[in-house]
């Protein structure tokens, strides 16, 4: 098991942490990958003014099984939208659901990102219908308001999944609002984060079987989806995935 390193001053409450710092590992994680594109014109309702949509890249479905990390096991999901900054190209973080409080607490705190509580389920790489194929939903508030399926294929992805996510940035808005102010936030920053991946034991291109997502009043990704170009495939990856601290931009 990955050791937790416990740090007094460092998270709340100060004498027992509920999380440690970065870098934060993930021995053993398995996810898929899948690729989409926004209708045109809708990145610019959900990007930061300093990040340029990308009308025509890959925006991409992230769901993650992290049976070991420096926060303990957990499920993620995450969808990233294709920008730049600058000249630099990259993906802005656009929602994340997580599984457990630590996983919650610490990417909210550290890196600001927009993570809520949710239930996650990603299959194991089954055989259906003749086809190897990967499952994965996000149910939250008794709302299934995600589920994809990808057909996993023998051949390795046409893209190296390494270099793609790694040549990516993350960029996201950290906010904190102000406790003696409801109109301005109390921190602003504007974020890049450079994940890293080693010790791959799987890379299996595939192709989308489907993406169904579904209206709920408490989330925002089917305004995301509804419209979008899900049928670009993706891929199937395990690895080992570290998580560093990041820098401000702005």
């Amino acid at each position: 098991m990955t050791d937790y390193k416990q740090q007094i001053d460092y998270s709340m409450p100060r004498q027992n942490g509920l999380f440690p710092p970065p870098p934060y590992e993930y021995p053993n994680m398995r996810a898929i990958v899948v690729l989409f594109q926004c209708k045109a014109g809708i990145k610019e309702k959900y990007l930061p003014p300093e990040l340029e949509p990308i009308e025509f890249g890959f925006d991409a479905i992230f769901i993650s099984d992290y049976p070991d990390s420096s926060v303990g096991p957990y499920f993620e999901n995450l969808i990233v939208l294709n920008c730049k900054y600058k000249d630099q190209p990259g993906a802005f973080v656009f929602n994340i659901y997580v599984t457990t409080e630590e996983a919650l607490t610490a990417g909210r705190e550290i890196w600001g990102y927009p993570k809520k509580l949710c239930d996650i389920k990603l299959s194991p790489i089954q055989e259906k219908d003749g086809k190897k194929k990967v499952y994965g939903s996000l149910t939250r508030k008794d709302i299934t308001f995600l589920e994809v399926e990808l057909n996993v294929l023998d051949d390795p992805p046409g893209m190296d999944p390494q270099g793609m996510i790694e040549n990516m940035p993350l960029y996201n808005l950290k906010l904190i609002p102000d406790v003696s102010s409801n109109s301005t936030p109390a921190l602003r920053q504007l974020t890049e984060t450079n994940m890293k991946y080693k010790d791959f034991t799987k890379q299996f291109g595939a192709e989308t079987s489907f993406v169904k997502s579904t209206y709920s009043k408490y989330d925002i990704c089917h305004d995301l989806l509804k419209d979008a170009n899900t049928n670009l495939g993706g891929f199937y990856i395990e690895c080992t995935q570290i998580l560093p601290n990041g820098k401000i931009l702005e």
